[in-house]
């Protein structure tokens, strides 16, 4: 089962409405947030328009003709929606399937380019020759010569006193403009930078984009589970809820498993019409009986459950990969037991591809089929009675192997650096077993890889920083480039983790941790173990240069 790298707790304080968010990459979580904010806010309009509208009825309570007219377009508006909630699953028939492509990040860079700055100008530089400068001496300065000479001085000194104050303004304006230079040079600089990690960042999404695509296409379990994951969770309902799907597939038996989250009760609108009372002056809303809801609520999830076969037995091809479906539909409830919340499966369904296909489903009554179908459930949902789903998902991995024991014979004269690389494996697994192992975490090794693929995952059930978290180890004695962590940043998609983590015995170069930044990655190199180890009371030392030494006499 595929779980989701990133999520967030939206809020909607207006509507007093709260939601997890998960997604696969922090680009998809940002539409996914942002559509979900903007269901929220056009429900959150509607309401203020409402009230809005009760405030100005209010304000002219003679103006009777507008509240009769309130009340038709309320009544209408509720109307349309019973009547949506009866053709989700016609109206949902040929919408396209999910587009993998649109999770690419195709959005342009758009800081501004900084602007270039107005430089002080040097004012011209005196001459000599300046006429300013040379005045021409009376007759009787001419006649003596010490006059004259003192003219002529008074003269020069004028000039060198004005190209002295020149040359400091201009010194002074200079260093002002190449101040501006620099300034203006830095910020090209970050520009230049910020507009170079926007592009590498988006080139890196759309590269594990198009590995999905390319996985899907293939067959990769993986990416079929999160394909229609995705798929199904951005289907969209007259209503709100938290449609929360999970797939499960195998491919040897060319089966899905959907676990999905159903509407309650509660998230169907019941609004029936909306009357004025001319002698009240009031507005008066009505809404539908208990019965109606109920038969209606049935009738919801019937056409859920069907929409979902639709959609995955709809994609080109498909008959290929899959060819039956399980459904198992749970709600958010309480347990009146206990008043804890509580998740309890109400019906489950298994459908082969063949046997759906021959559906005409703009005819077709959900509940009826699903009866035939021999799906089960209580003979009403709305009683959300529980059952036992058919087929449970298995939650395994067939790549998990039983580890072996290396902590424990580890001191301070072993050289992690030197170790066999299975030990080495082995002994990640190990000290990620004791980190996770306090708060109730599993840390499971996948079978032998010599620096391939995941080598351990771990599954931590915090509720906010857990999930499921892909391991890799690399003993190296040399620095670890980019790609090996790109690598891990394929994986951490494709395996539809919450986190990656990359443990050496070397280092990671500049250009490796540049592409860890913002990314849900964590890069441990041959300190970071150490301290790890320590931590949980082993130690061990790191020589990468008898490392060398030991493996170059290994190989030769």
């Amino acid at each position: 089962m595929a779980a989701k790298n990133y999520s967030r707790l939206v809020r909607h304080a207006g509507l007093n409405q709260a939601k997890y968010i998960s997604a696969d990459t922090e680009y998809e979580l940002d539409i996914l947030t942002e559509a979900q904010r903007a269901k929220w806010d056009e429900q959150w309009e509607k309401k203020k328009a409402i009230e809005n509208r009760r405030i100005e009825k209010a304000q002219r309570m003679a103006e009777i003709a507008s509240g009769v007219e309130f009340a038709q377009s309320e009544t209408v508006a509720a109307e349309q929606i019973q009547n949506k909630l009866d053709s989700i699953l016609v109206d949902s028939i040929d919408i396209p399937a999910f587009d993998i492509d649109s999770l690419k990040d195709r959005s342009v860079f758009n800081t501004t380019y900084p602007l270039k700055p107005v430089f002080n100008i040097v004012p011209q530089q005196p001459n000599r020759n300046d006429p300013k400068y040379n005045n021409k001496p009376d007759l009787l300065t001419k006649i003596f010569k010490q006059k004259l000479e003192e003219f002529q001085n008074k003269q020069e000194k004028m000039f060198q006193s004005d190209l002295a104050a020149w040359e400091e303004l201009s010194a002074s304006i200079q260093q002002k403009n190449s101040s501006l230079q620099k300034q203006y040079e830095q910020a090209c600089k970050v520009w230049n930078d910020k507009k170079a990690l926007f592009e590498k960042e988006q080139a890196a999404n759309n590269e594990a984009v198009d590995k999905f695509k390319d996985d899907f296409s293939n067959g990769d379990i993986a990416a079929i589970e999160r394909y229609f994951t995705l798929y199904l969770e951005s289907l969209n309902y007259p209503f709100d809820y938290n449609n929360k799907v999970d797939c499960e597939y195998s491919k040897e038996e060319k089966r899905m498993i959907v676990d999905c989250m159903l509407p309650s009760m509660e998230d169907i609108p019941n609004l029936k019409s909306v009357t004025y009372v001319k002698s009240k002056d009031e507005i008066k809303y009505t809404y539908q009986s208990d019965a109606y809801m109920k038969k209606k609520y049935d009738s919801i999830v019937y056409q859920i459950v069907m929409q979902y076969f639709n959609c995955i037995f709809s994609v080109d091809n498909i008959s290929d990969l899959i060819q039956s479906v399980v459904i198992n539909g749970k709600i958010d409830t309480i347990d009146k037991s206990t008043g804890k919340e509580i998740q309890p499966y109400i019906l489950s369904i298994n459908c082969t591809y063949d046997d759906f296909k021959d559906i005409n489903l703009r005819l077709v009554d959900p509940k009826a089929w699903f009866k035939t179908a021999k799906g089960i459930a209580a003979a009403s949902i709305a009683k959300t009675t529980p059952i036992a789903p058919i087929i449970k998902m298995s939650r395994s991995d067939k790549r998990f192997i039983d580890g072996y024991d290396v902590i424990d014979t580890i001191d301070e004269g072993s050289n992690l650096a030197s170790m066999d690389w299975q030990d080495f494996e082995n002994l990640i697994r190990q000290v990620f077993e004791e980190e996770f192992n306090s708060s109730g975490g599993e840390v499971k090794i996948t079978q032998a890889s010599r620096d391939g693929g995941v080598d351990a995952v771990a599954f931590d059930p915090d509720p906010i920083r857990g999930g499921k978290i892909v391991i890799q180890a690399k003993r190296y004695t040399n620095v670890v480039g980019v790609s090996a962590v790109r690598d891990l940043y394929g994986t951490v998609l494709n395996e539809g983790a919450s986190k990656g983590i990359l443990v050496t015995t070397s280092n990671f170069g500049n250009d490796a941790y540049s592409f860890a930044q913002g990314k849900p990655l964590t890069l441990m190199n041959g300190a970071n173990l150490l301290y790890l180890l320590e931590k949980h009371g082993h130690k061990a030392h790191i020589d990468i240069a008898d490392a060398k030494k030991v493996l170059k006499e290994s190989n030769d």
